[in-house]
């Protein structure tokens, strides 16, 4: 990857539309651009006022008879633009051929294909975001929620960045003291070990507030990944269909309908519900192959649920196959759904809690009638919303979404402890910088301002083209 190269990308999603935008960042960006187009009221593209649309007819480079379409352009100068280099862009009509023509000229006469993240890296490397909004811009993008969202513009905002580095200024405080001591005791008090203890304790705060962030921060971006599971024929496909609105999911009377994995987003309140209906499960002997394999990926989709939705035939009795998937859901966040309630029950709500060992305000009553509304819904997401949301998302303050960031907080927190091990087995102060600079480093990685360049590879390596 050369930096200094004029690099070109188209950067809305390819395909019939009305607008399409392509971008150039670099040096020569003005002058490439210049080649193939030319403004309407007739001042070269130089003479442009930056910041400013104007209308162009765009031609092959060099070639004003040979028009490609007509377009809005707009030149970004250095250093008022996105990367902080001189940012040209073409508003073309969208569709699959102007966009692809307009970028092949640019191609042709003097930029080179952006790498994906290209833009926006080029934006970390001239300190035009940190590394905290490098990853919120694909945050943003990547959106599910209304809640998703506002976490993420939080975030580019600078709030997750003014977190971190308030936590770093504390460590760089207490290290400088600590250092000045040292270095010049006849001017410098040196701080008890109480003081120190004290603002370790406050380190440790502000980091593990972070990271108790994280959960709540993953599910806003993420969604809630809640998987429905029991018995062949209960009527999960009936309640994904129902929840989505859609058809998405074979429902027969036939057990075992469903082999694989089906899944649709909702939307619960401002966060994204991903539901996914999954196989039956039974004993393997009674299943057939293909069977088999859709119980072994129900399992598998379990680990990983942030939720199970267990779902019982209200017309007959709790059997072993449904105690034992009961048992299969211990340690994962569960409501028991008693399902066909509105057909002649033989089970309530008080014998699924007992059988079963469930609370029984996690047990739901619903319905999902072939003709007429689905019943007990409301109560379901009141319910999901009550285990996820309430509470636990506070408006305007910024959680943790990012495993990378999660990762190097701990690596700061680990850092931190043996500092403090460091300092109650009273050795010299001075033995306490090595680990400081640890905690210094990771915070540092969180931002950016300490980074180790295959990182920098790996947090842009998740961005598009154009981007």
């Amino acid at each position: 990857m050369k930096l200094h190269d004029t690099i070109a990308a188209i950067a809305t999603p390819i395909g019939s539309g009305g607008i399409a935008i392509l971008r150039l960042s670099g040096d020569q960006s003005e002058s490439i651009a210049q080649q193939l187009a030319t403004p309407l009221n007739g001042n070269p593209l130089s003479q442009l006022e930056s910041h400013k649309l104007t209308l162009c007819t765009v031609h092959e480079g060099g070639n004003p008879e040979k028009p490609i379409d007509r377009a809005l352009v707009v030149v970004m100068r250095s250093p008022r633009s996105f990367t902080g280099e001189t940012v040209v862009e073409f508003h073309c009509h969208g569709g699959f051929f102007a966009a692809g023509r307009i970028l092949e000229e640019l191609l042709q006469n003097g930029a080179r294909m952006a790498e994906g993240g290209e833009f926006t890296r080029r934006a970390f490397l001239n300190g035009k975001t940190d590394l905290t909004g490098a990853e919120a811009t694909m945050d943003i993008i990547d959106a599910h929620s209304s809640l998703g969202l506002g976490n993420a513009v939080r975030s580019l905002n600078g709030q997750l960045a003014d977190a971190i580095n308030k936590i770093r200024e504390q460590v760089i405080a207490v290290t400088s003291h600590i250092s000045a001591a040292a270095d010049y005791p006849e001017e410098v008090e040196t701080p008890e070990p109480e003081v120190i203890a004290k603002q370790f304790s406050e380190i440790r705060q502000g980091i593990d507030a972070l990271l108790g962030s994280f959960d709540t921060g993953r599910i806003l971006k993420e969604g809630i990944t809640t998987v429905i599971v029991g018995r062949p024929n209960v009527g999960k496909s009936s309640l994904l269909n129902a929840m989505s609105g859609t058809d998405r999911a074979i429902v027969t009377n036939i057990p075992g309908t469903t082999r694989d994995v089906i899944e649709e987003h909702l939307h619960l309140g401002g966060v994204s519900l991903r539901l996914l209906d999954t196989a039956g499960i039974r004993n393997h002997e009674e299943a057939d192959e293909v069977e088999r394999l859709g119980i072994d990926r129900t399992m598998e989709q379990v680990k990983d649920a942030d939720l199970c939705l267990l779902m019982i035939d209200a017309t007959q009795p709790i059997c072993e196959e449904d105690q034992r998937i009961a048992a299969s859901l211990q340690g994962k966040q569960t409501l028991v759904l008693l399902n066909k309630t509105d057909l002649s029950s033989s089970v309530t709500a008080q014998m699924v809690a007992k059988t079963l060992s469930m609370p029984i305000d996690g047990v739901l009553c619903t319905a999902t009638p072939k003709e007429g509304p689905p019943q007990g819904l409301q109560a379901l997401e009141n319910a999901i919303s009550a285990l996820f949301l309430d509470g636990k998302v506070q408006p305007g303050q910024v959680y943790l979404s990012n495993t990378r960031q999660r990762d190097s907080l701990l690596k700061a927190r680990d850092a931190l402890s043996r500092a403090t091990e460091a300092l109650e087995s009273d050795m010299p102060y001075d033995l306490l910088y090595v680990d400081l600079e640890d905690v210094l480093s990771a915070l540092g990685e969180v931002t950016g301002v300490t980074i180790q360049e295959e990182i920098i590879d790996q947090v842009f390596s998740r961005f598009c083209v154009g981007k």
